[in-house]
């Protein structure tokens, strides 16, 4: 089996449906879209997406709208999507929070590229289980090229407590998804970028 390859330019995707039988009888289905692809950042070429040189050329947005708010119709985040690829955009970079699932599903169908972007930074019981629900959530989206576990702590981004907590996310990040490589979203401090898989500076 050689699958067609998802991609910014040909984003195929296919559609498994998963049965739950009981007694040899189905109790439960779902039907999941998903798509196979290559994802790699190497120091050198940097992205490669299926082997081939891609540049990312994204947006750091906000998930709202004027007008409406956060609570955003399914179609007009098709639209935004749509406005974003005739600008030429491949990515988007979820600000600050996990991107909804209808956002996910539009960047999925027509080829963008997406940071996955976690609320809460630290090492708590509660700011891992929110990373592991936003992954475990999200990993089957092709869509998703990096997971980042935060933005701009400016209270732990000068100082070793901040390379400690990105070393300990970025290990349950492999662990609860070890296909992919995670980033961090500084303001310019240091100390969180030294563990992290692909280094992430704001500004």
């Amino acid at each position: 089996f050689k699958p067609e390859l998802w991609s910014t330019d040909s984003p195929y995707l296919y559609m498994l449906e998963a049965n739950v039988l009981a007694d040899g009888k189905i109790v439960d289905t779902q039907r999941i879209k998903f798509g196979v692809r290559e994802v790699k950042f190497d120091k050198d070429r940097g992205l490669l997406l299926n082997g081939k040189e891609v540049k990312i050329k994204g947006v750091n947005m906000h998930q709202d709208h004027a007008g409406v708010g956060s609570a955003i119709p399914d179609g007009l985040q098709v639209y935004r999507i749509r406005q974003l690829k005739a600008m030429g955009c491949n990515a988007y970079r979820s600000s600050h929070n996990p991107m909804s699932p209808a956002m996910l599903d539009v960047c999925d169908s027509l080829g963008i590229m997406v940071i996955d972007e976690n609320r809460l930074s630290g090492i708590s019981e509660y700011e891992i289980s929110s990373l592991k629900k936003m992954i475990e959530r999200d990993r089957n989206h092709p869509s998703v090229i990096l997971w980042s576990a935060g933005n701009e702590e400016w209270g732990i981004e000068w100082d070793v407590k901040g390379e400690r907590i990105a070393a300990t996310m970025r290990d349950y990040c492999h662990i609860f998804d070890p296909t992919r490589e995670m980033t961090f979203a500084t303001s310019s401090g240091p100390t969180v970028e030294v563990p992290v898989d692909v280094a992430g500076y704001n500004y």
